[in-house]
């Protein structure tokens, strides 16, 4: 089961379901149950549960510089 820590990347990160080998980017798959750190998603053709995406989640004592160009609310 996939399991991306970059809620905003995955948006954009190509997808396909292994059920009916359809073919996308994550924002398209539709959301099934939320939980406290992410959400399980399914293929739009047939259904399947495609596997649980983790939220975006930044805990460090020193951050690399850069981190907060990784930060941003994903609308779907």
């Amino acid at each position: 089961m996939p399991l991306l820590d970059f809620y905003g990347e995955f948006a954009a990160t190509g997808v396909a379901c292994d059920a009916c080998k359809w073919t996308g980017i994550g924002a398209e798959l539709t959301s099934g149950e939320t939980f406290g750190d992410g959400i399980d998603k399914h293929c739009p053709v047939c259904g399947e549960r495609w596997g649980f995406v983790q939220w975006s989640v930044i805990v460090a004592d020193e951050p690399p510089d850069d981190c907060r160009s990784k930060i941003g609310r994903v609308e779907f």
